[in-house]
């Protein structure tokens, strides 16, 4: 299997460098999800229950995501579910999208979770560093 060699864990390295905010698994598999469908809209449960993490994991992956200036909310005032917009556009999008392509196939997953799981927690803090909080009303 050609995925197996040297020079592919390395790119899957150098990718996930590239996109400190994808920290770990659920991050991986939320952002997987939303540019399969990068205009939905559900509840927090909902999103939980689709992607198969626990709400908090996926309310700070969110969270995360909104402060990357990647995913845009919109809260209804009729219904309790939220608008989820990704955007991948312009410099913030750009080392996320050879994730993505990365990510959408089985063994590009299994690589990039192996190397998600191999982290430190130093390097995983490292990576939430490069973060960058806005505020939004």
């Amino acid at each position: 299997m050609p995925f197996k060699d040297p020079q592919h864990s390395e790119r899957a390295k150098r990718l996930l460098a590239d996109a400190p905010v994808i920290r770990e698994a659920c991050d991986l598999d939320l952002l997987v999800f939303l540019h399969r469908h990068p205009r939905t809209m559900l509840t927090s449960e909902n999103l939980a229950a689709f992607v198969g993490y626990d709400m908090r994991q996926i309310g700070k992956a969110l969270d995360a995501f909104v402060d990357a200036g990647i995913l845009e909310r919109i809260q209804s005032s009729t219904h309790a579910a939220r608008m989820y917009l990704l955007s991948l556009q312009g410099p913030r999008g750009g080392g996320l999208k050879a994730v993505l392509e990365l990510g959408s196939t089985r063994e590009g997953r299994r690589k990039l979770l192996k190397v998600l799981d191999g982290r430190d927690p130093q390097t995983k803090s490292e990576a939430g560093r490069n973060l960058r909080l806005v505020k939004t009303a």
